[in-house]
């Protein structure tokens, strides 16, 4: 709902919805609140705008800023971000009632020349088995993590030798985990197949297992009508897609977005069309 108020010194009218604004600090208690029983994100907040400024009140308190940036999250959210009055760079998550109270605020903060609009991009996310192939880069790169961590460890293994038999002892099993950890993890990663999401936003190609890791994609492999292999600069993943047609959509977005990505046909896959 939009109103429209008058403030003792202001220029003229000042514009003010109803929304809701994302809480950007919980206590304790919160915490385990919105974790156990779904607590509220998301808090009920007056947006004030006025002549190049948007001040947003909450129960919590309120926060006031010089818009810079404004930067849509979904068609009914944008996030905007600007100079506080202490001349520090904060940020506001706002969330309407429609996409049309949105873009009605969103139009009278765009008023001011100087604030950065960035457009709405739609997200698809698909729920793939993934598995972490090596790469030349991906290799090379190990190697040199490995020849660090190495060093580290002889290091600290003449450090504690000096110490007696114990600090040998403790100096060699130090070595040894700096040394091998990095191996066994590459060696895990490359034969553990685990659950994960491919998001395509834009341009933006993201896989995630525990985090999430940008893609850059520059071919794409048909091993079946579900799986491929999707190589970027240092990256390769086994992608499983739980249906045929959830893969045709992710691979119709990204030649969207990479027109220049090549594709080729496994030979398992040539000698199974046959």
């Amino acid at each position: 709902m939009r109103m429209h108020l008058y403030e003792l010194g202001a220029v003229g009218p000042l514009d003010s919805f109803e929304a809701e604004s994302k809480r950007s600090g919980f206590t304790i208690r919160e915490v385990l609140s919105t974790a156990t029983d779904g607590g509220r994100l998301w808090t009920p907040t007056s947006v004030v705008l006025g002549e190049n400024r948007v001040r947003v009140l909450t129960s919590e308190g309120s926060l006031e800023l010089r818009p810079r940036r404004l930067v849509w999250t979904e068609p009914n959210s944008f996030r905007v971000t600007g100079l506080s009055r202490g001349l520090a760079f904060r940020r506001s998550y706002l969330r309407f009632k429609s996409p049309e109270e949105a873009s009605r605020a969103a139009s009278i903060i765009k008023q001011n020349s100087s604030v950065l609009e960035e457009p709405w991009v739609p997200v698809d996310e698909f729920p793939v088995q993934l598995r972490l192939l090596l790469s030349a880069k991906y290799v090379i790169a190990l190697v040199y993590v490995m020849s660090v961590s190495l060093g580290v460890g002889l290091l600290l293994l003449l450090a504690l030798g000096a110490s007696g038999n114990i600090g040998l002892v403790v100096g060699t099993v130090v070595l040894i985990v700096y040394a091998g950890l990095p191996l066994w993890a590459m060696l895990v990663k490359a034969r553990r197949t685990t659950q994960g999401w491919i998001r395509i936003q834009g341009k933006s190609i993201t896989v995630r297992s525990l985090d999430w890791i940008p893609v850059y994609p520059e071919t794409i492999e048909w091993k079946s009508p579900q799986v491929i292999v999707l190589r970027g600069r240092g990256t390769s993943y086994e992608l499983s897609f739980l249906t045929s047609e959830s893969l045709t959509r992710a691979i119709t977005r990204i030649r969207t977005a990479h027109p220049g990505v090549q594709e080729s046909l496994a030979e398992t896959y040539k000698q199974d069309s046959r």
